[in-house]
């Protein structure tokens, strides 16, 4: 099998760079470590508490497009999209082959790192991928440490963590260490959004592991509404030390934050850190009531005088009330700087969730309201409040620019997303009936004060597409009309509203949004079928409403549907269709075209199709051929058509 071989080649590769300073025995897919004088052939078997192991994957991603018109990037430099580009690679975080190498010198230590090569995101490719090194300068066999490696672009992605547990009779005790960790605390102190599981998956993220069929991540879409996930999944990175407390007395549990978020560090020579905590008093059944706490301190100055950064307070409860289940979370927050200082604000989210019976519909409420002067970007809420303290005059968009942090206008956001300045309610219904599921919500909310003359939105169909018009970098007030904005993976657009009062917002925004999804599965040709739909339509306008607003009296309205299908021609090749249809209205009160006198009125298709084909253990090719074309009948150089064809290849050792 291509894994197994891959396997070998590894454990090849770790013998050769190891063996003369530790001497490796077992030749399988585990390596050992032995003392030097035992040599490459021991004469017992070495203990395991000293086995060091090595594993990884190997990604190959290549994109062929061909754009059938030219679409403007930037007004300022005048470039267009390339009629035919075939780039080899991934822009993004990523990298292409990552081994893991971990060991365990006791039962209660563990040491891990990572090595990664040919990581595109920063874009510096030069003349090649990678180092050239000439065949007169490689290393030999015999002597593999010496020369020129050509791994010359080997460096570490995640660093060195260092893991120690130590049991008292006061409880267990465990310590984190050294390169990125993934940690949550809450959703309003430190995690990331996870949403309702309503997502397509016929174009492949990055991240996407393998599953051990080639159709098991459709068939446990279907039947679980997730799909496997890594270890980043609704957690945030920290860099330092972390001190976990389980099994203390009064049952509780603990943790002790102080190091780096990714919103720490960078570019910045002033001193920054973040430092936080929870502690937890776990009940029977999942219940449990806790505190949980996230600070960030960066110096503004040289001096270390002026401080910028923000504080945070919970208190969290998950209960059970007659079979419902409830969470609630409130608390506290402020943000300061050199500039900026309203004191603290308020903050709550709560969801109740009905018992899980057969036949009858699972229904989740969720509520929140968040204060203007809340700040935490460690947090699922976003920021559309807050203008961030500047520390650097580079252009938002380059690398090192604190400017990209800045907030993004009143943006439109998928159900269960929440802001600062905002308040509003989630309803979910979640139902299986034989072969069909649904899973449908309704979201409304609204600012709590009028702060704002912009609102923000993205597009579900081709967003993927738009975002890979600009590789290796994420400017801002781009494309032909200088209103797009380009984030990891997405691409938004910015509306510019009249209603105000020189120039000042006086009307507060309000949005409502309908999410259905339905997942069908049967039997063709006594093969497994799927076929999956999901919808999104939403609107902003001045008033509250439970539902999406189909009139004028909406500043944008924005309908999306996608259908996918995925067959099962065989157990080791899927077949895979998609269709996705947008359209973008907005009205008088929006940006008017000076030629045609009218706001925008857009138009987006997405058709693609596809295979998955299993090529042994842990390896699965993808190929993926995808057309795209967006139109707006009132902005006429906002229009773009074009094919994509992706290949992706993974394996994992």
């Amino acid at each position: 099998m291509l894994g197994k071989r891959l396997n070998k080649i590894i454990g090849l590769f770790a013998c050769c760079a190891l063996a003369p300073a530790l001497g490796f025995g077992q030749a399988d897919s585990s390596y050992h470590v032995v003392t030097p004088q035992v040599g490459l052939f021991p004469k017992y078997a070495p203990d395991e508490l000293y086995r060091v192991a090595v594993s990884g994957f190997y990604r190959f991603y290549g994109t062929q497009t061909r754009n059938f018109t030219p679409y403007l990037l930037s007004t300022a430099g005048g470039q267009t999209t390339p009629t035919n580009q075939l780039f080899i690679g991934d822009d993004t975080q990523l990298p292409t082959l990552q081994l893991n190498v971990s060991g365990r010198p006791t039962l209660k230590t563990s040491w891990s790192f990572d090595i990664y090569t040919y990581q595109y995101l920063n874009g510096a490719l030069g003349s090649a991928y990678g180092q050239q090194v000439v065949d007169s300068l490689r290393p030999s066999i015999q002597n593999p440490i010496e020369g020129t490696r050509l791994g010359g672009s080997m460096i570490l992605n995640l660093g060195i963590n260092f893991t120690a547990t130590h049991e008292t009779g006061f409880g267990s005790f465990t310590l984190h260490s050294g390169g990125i960790q993934w940690h949550v605390l809450s959703d309003l102190t430190m995690g990331s959004f996870r949403g309702y599981n309503r997502f397509t998956l016929f174009e492949r993220n990055p991240w996407d592991p393998i599953t051990n069929s080639v159709f098991g991540r459709y068939d446990k879409y279907y039947n679980e509404g997730a799909v496997d996930q890594d270890v980043r999944w609704g957690n945030r990175a920290f860099k330092g030390f972390v001190l976990e407390g389980a099994e203390l007395p009064a049952d509780l549990k603990a943790k002790i934050l102080i190091g780096k978020t990714e919103l720490n560090g960078g570019f910045s020579s002033t001193p920054n850190m973040s430092y936080g905590g929870q502690l937890v008093k776990q009940l029977n059944n999942g219940r449990y009531y806790g505190i949980n706490t996230i600070s960030s301190v960066t110096y503004a100055d040289s001096l270390a005088l002026e401080k910028v950064g923000f504080n945070t307070l919970t208190f969290e409860v998950n209960e059970k009330i007659k079979s419902f289940g409830l969470h609630v979370e409130a608390g506290m927050a402020q943000y300061f700087s050199p500039l900026h200082n309203k004191g603290w604000g308020q903050m709550l989210s709560g969801t109740i969730t009905s018992p899980i019976k057969k036949n009858i519909p699972v229904i989740s409420l969720h509520g929140f309201s968040i204060a203007p002067e809340v700040f935490n970007n460690n947090s699922v809420f976003l920021n559309s409040s807050v203008t961030e303290y500047t520390t650097n005059d580079i252009p938002a968009g380059s690398i090192g620019s604190s400017a990209v942090l800045r907030p993004t206008g009143s943006a439109m956001l998928r159900m269960g997303m929440m802001s600062n300045n905002r308040k509003g309610l989630d309803l979910n219904i979640e139902q299986t009936w034989d072969n069909i599921s649904f899973n449908i919500g309704f979201g409304m909310n609204g600012e709590i004060t009028p702060m704002s003359n912009v609102i923000t939105y993205s597009h579900p169909i081709n967003s993927l597409t738009r975002a890979r018009f600009w590789r290796f970098a994420f400017p801002s007030n781009v494309g032909p009309y200088d209103r797009y904005s380009v984030i990891y993976r997405d691409v938004y657009e910015t509306v510019n509203l009249t209603d105000d009062s020189s120039g000042v917002a006086v009307n507060k925004k309000y949005f409502s949004v309908f999410e259905p999804q339905i997942k069908f599965k049967t039997v063709a040709f006594n093969r497994p079928l799927y076929i999956f739909y999901l919808g999104y339509y939403s609107t902003a306008q001045r008033d509250w409403s439970a539902i999406p607003v189909l009139n004028e009296e909406a500043y944008i309205r924005q309908y999306a549907s996608e259908f996918e299908i995925y067959y099962s021609i065989t157990d080791g090749l899927v077949l895979s269709g998609y269709y996705g249809y947008e359209r973008t209205i907005g009205n008088y009160l929006t940006d008017i075209d000076e030629v045609t006198r009218r706001p925008r009125n857009q138009t987006g298709n997405g058709y693609g199709a596809g295979l998955d084909i299993d090529l042994g253990r842990n390896a699965i090719l993808y190929i993926r051929n995808r057309w795209a074309n967006f139109s707006d009948a009132s902005f006429a150089d906002d229009t773009f058509r074009n094919q994509e064809t992706i290949v992706e290849l993974k394996i994992f050792f």
